[in-house]
């Protein structure tokens, strides 16, 4: 087992390949009350064609979610009636890029780990209990159509992207989910569950053979497998500037997108890039910035603004949203804030300022291990050294700063959503 320590955080992380290929990591959190296990497969809504049995196949949208569900339900119960004996809390999630599943307890570790490992590793899927579950979701993706804030985000996302399936809704639509069977749900189930295309994060006090051993009874010692897939390359610059649609809200809300045309990084890079971009994020726009208190002050913002930047090995954005009676006044503002700063630099009082503060929240996130665990999840998967964020932090400059920025805006491929009221 490799031991990782960050000096810094002082969290100290081990490592090991499974002989079934499953990465383990395992952060120790001595006298820590809470623990949690998150299983992870790098397989999300983006993950569309790929190869299967000697030939490509394109499953339908909204397959990884719809996967996800399923996974839940075992031959002898649902998971869920499982963890509600232990007092465990249990759920799961999938985004563009991956499918998670955990739990956080205070006790009963092992046997919620069990619980888990279990569920995942077997899936139980049958024509009828397949049919059964389109009826569940279908109910789940009309309540997003209904909900402003998810169609004002996706309104912007197909303004972005044009080819690459990130521009899908992770649910897919009714239309979509008609055609999954159970061979299209085994067919991803065979190739982005694979124990090497996943990792077992654990966080807390818990003992690290206890672990092994189970891992050992849900997972049979094979090769790694190379997934063959296509995703299309998306083309730079946005698609269209504007997208708006008219639902009941009391006041407009707003979804500002950047496009990161640099998408084709990994390991190391990824992860300087990432924290270098989140930095020039809070640097122009964050709570503690005139730009912020200007816009709040003269009412064309309020408290629910904020701004973020989400990324994948193959896609990313930076995202500024929230409400205003003019939208449009505040994407000229947005603009004219990035144009100044490309002007006249980044001092370094803000700097430090803004590097102080987000290195007391990486300090801070240290102590939750629900972010821990995602954390690590978030590192695997892109070849990345767990906690290697708060090295990158420490090492950054002002000139990596200017320099990230130069290459974000220049040109600024900008666009908005807007989600009007009736």
């Amino acid at each position: 087992m490799q031991t990782k320590y960050n000096k810094i955080t002082g969290e100290t992380c081990m490592r090991t390949v499974h002989s079934s290929g499953l990465t383990i990591d395992i952060v120790k959190k001595p006298g820590k009350n809470r623990k949690t296990a998150m299983l992870a497969a790098k397989f999300g809504s983006i993950n569309r064609e790929f190869e299967y049995n000697g030939k490509f196949i394109t499953i339908p949208n909204g397959t990884a979610h719809f996967l996800e569900h399923k996974l839940f339900e075992g031959k002898n119960g649902n998971a869920f009636d499982f963890y509600a004996k232990t007092g465990a809390k249990a759920n799961a999630y999938t985004s563009n890029d991956r499918t998670a599943y955990y739990f956080i307890c205070t006790d009963k570790f092992e046997e919620n780990l069990s619980i888990l490992l279990s569920f995942v590793s077997n899936p139980y899927l049958t024509d009828k209990n397949v049919e059964k579950e389109k009826g569940i979701i279908g109910q789940e993706i009309k309540m997003y159509d209904d909900e402003p804030s998810w169609q004002g985000y996706f309104g912007l996302i197909n303004c972005l992207y044009g080819t690459h399936p990130v521009k899908y809704d992770i649910a897919g639509t009714v239309e979509d989910i008609a055609p999954i069977t159970v061979d299209t749900l085994m067919s991803c189930y065979n190739t982005f569950y694979h124990p090497s295309n996943m990792v077992l994060a654990v966080v807390g006090d818990v003992d690290e053979k206890e672990v092994l051993k189970l891992c050992d009874k849900y997972f049979t010692a094979g090769k790694n497998i190379n997934i063959n897939q296509k995703i299309p390359k998306e083309p730079q610059g946005v698609i269209k500037q504007y997208s708006e649609k008219i639902m009941p809200v009391s006041r407009p809300i707003f979804y500002i997108g950047i496009k990161d045309n640099d998408t084709e990084l990994s390991g190391t890079d990824l992860a300087k890039k990432e924290t270098e971009i989140e930095m020039l994020m809070e640097i122009l726009f964050g709570p503690s910035t005139a730009f912020y208190k200007e816009l709040y002050n003269e009412g064309l913002i309020n408290s629910e603004f904020d701004c973020s930047y989400e990324m994948s090995d193959t896609f990313a954005f930076c995202l500024l949203a929230g409400e205003s009676g003019k939208p449009f006044e505040v994407l000229e503002r947005v603009k004219h804030e990035i144009n100044e700063f490309l002007s006249v630099g980044l001092s370094k009082q803000r700097f430090i300022q803004v590097r102080n503060t987000l290195y007391g929240k990486l300090i801070s996130s240290c102590d939750n291990v629900a972010q821990i665990s995602n954390m690590l999840i978030s590192s695997e998967f892109s070849n990345r050294e767990p906690f290697d964020r708060a090295e990158i932090l420490a090492n950054i400059t002002p000139e990596n700063i200017m320099a990230r920025a130069k290459k974000l805006f220049m040109p600024l491929d900008i666009s908005i959503s807007v989600i009007k009221g009736e």
